[in-house]
């Protein structure tokens, strides 16, 4: 809550912090954000955001918010079983210059606030110089002193910032003997799922299971962490999202499916409001998603996310979405997350899970864009916006999409909202001979267009050779 209280502070706004919130319950506030004591507010007529970090009972949810907050999707499941919905908004951290550990492990710091029984780590210090965090030091220069963190929780966040490799695992009393692993790019998101608790894998700590996850230590681990830190839980990033308006935009989703168990192993995982619609193997892409825009807008939504079936949209992404959206102007009628800026540069952010390196422009969001990606291409419904079905095949409708919008005297973004796809296509992929034909018959159509573009062609690093039709 300090962490929230300064950043507030530093971004400009005013801020009353209490533990006695009684006595401002007839005071003027634009917004109260409060993890306990609601009870005691809940009369202040200000609207309410409720923050709950853990499973205790301190942290239940009680009624008299208008939003409620949970730091992970444990602790939402955990709240949803109590009849409270809420949205999962990681902890905020405050992030600090990056520095590098040792390349080889030589320093580990424990940090826990009190002593336990039984200290699983105290073998360490045969081998390591081994540390016990000090609340009488400041914990940022002990994290800089380490080469890896032994923690659990906010412990392992606050490690991470500072491009730490982490344990999370320990002894406390409240948990048990337990713990979750060596942190690694592979289970990282898994792991964040119980807040790096120790709860998510809970493996007993043994010696032998300590000293078999310290052979995972590798100094590059580190830009990685620091990477996902500033991505996840920036603390200004995070705020934003606590004290925006609530967004009165509703998304449908929508589909085209060929293979139905990728469907739910992937896009079914994702973050999806209510129901989701899809057109099994439709004849074009165009015919199968003007079916799709029917039965979105027929249900009443303003927005339709149209997702190919391995695309995954992880805790967060509706509200990321949504805040994107509020950004562009009225005449908005295609957005996607990853495609071209009006310069042919490549713009988004998106993970293609075939490779490490991710997608990550370095634009200031939403961009106008030249095309969108078709891997999930948002329409704005009140636009009453319909693909061309004249164009044939499964390629180049985000092309299409966006130069129909310029038609109709509307706009075409990139926003920022990151995902991940599951993409199994080859690298050594070419366009078929139709693509070229589709292509060919785009620019015959908008051939007053300003730019004609397509993910497909330079979007890794790669210009693909379309004959002198092109």
């Amino acid at each position: 809550m300090k962490c929230i209280i300064d950043t507030l502070k530093s971004m400009g706004h005013e801020v009353i912090a209490t533990t006695t919130p009684q006595q401002y319950i007839k005071e003027k506030f634009n917004l109260i954000i409060c993890s306990h004591l609601l009870n005691e507010i809940k009369d202040n007529p200000a609207r309410k955001v409720c923050i709950s970090h853990g499973l205790i009972p301190a942290e239940y949810f009680v009624k008299g918010a208008d939003r409620y907050i949970s730091v992970s999707e444990e602790v939402r499941n955990a709240q949803l079983d109590r009849g409270f919905s809420s949205e999962v908004i990681g902890q905020p951290i405050i992030i600090p210059q990056y520095s590098n550990p040792h390349v080889k492990l030589q320093n580990i710091l424990v940090i826990r606030r009190e002593p336990v029984k039984y200290d699983p780590f105290a073998f360490l210090k045969e081998k390591y110089d081994l540390r016990y965090s000090d609340l009488d030091i400041p914990i940022e220069k002990q994290i800089q002193w380490a080469d890896l963190c032994i923690t659990l929780g906010r412990g392992a966040l606050e490690a991470m910032s500072y491009g730490r490799p982490v344990l999370v695992a320990d002894n406390r009393s409240y948990i048990g003997n337990y713990g979750d692993g060596y942190i690694l790019p592979a289970n990282i998101h898994e792991i964040a799922k119980c807040n790096f608790s120790g709860r998510r894998f809970k493996c007993t700590v043994t010696k032998e299971w300590i000293e078999e996850e310290l052979t995972r230590y590798r100094q590059e681990h580190s830009i990685y962490l620091y990477e996902y830190i500033n991505e996840n839980h920036e603390a200004s990033r995070i705020i934003r999202q606590y004290i925006r308006p609530e967004s009165k935009i509703t998304m449908g989703f929508g589909s085209l499916v060929n293979d139905p168990v990728r469907l739910n192993m992937v896009l079914r995982q994702s973050e999806i409001d209510g129901k989701m619609y899809y057109i099994t193997k439709p004849s074009s892409a165009t015919s199968g998603l003007n079916k799709l825009l029917d039965l979105i807008q027929g249900s009443g939504f303003d927005v339709a996310v149209l997702a190919h079936q391995d695309m995954f949209f992880r805790q967060g992404w509706i509200e990321t979405v949504k805040e994107q959206l509020e950004q562009l102007p009225d005449n908005w009628i295609i957005a996607g997350i990853i495609g071209k800026d009006k310069k042919g540069n490549v713009c988004g952010r998106l993970h293609d899970m075939r490779m490490p390196l991710l997608f990550d422009s370095d634009h200031t969001f939403p961009v106008e864009a030249s095309c969108v990606d078709e891997c999930c291409i948002l329409v704005n419904l009140k636009s009453r916006f319909r693909f061309d079905e004249q164009l044939t095949g499964f390629h180049l409708y985000g092309t299409l999409g966006v130069l129909q919008a310029w038609k109709m005297g509307g706009t075409a973004w990139i926003i920022d909202a990151f995902a991940e796809h599951y993409c199994m296509r080859s690298f050594p992929w070419h366009p078929e001979n139709y693509f070229y034909e589709n292509l060919n018959w785009i620019k015959q159509q908008f051939s007053n267009a300003a730019r004609i573009d397509s993910t497909a062609l330079s979007f890794y690093g790669e210009v693909f050779n379309p004959g002198e039709s092109s």
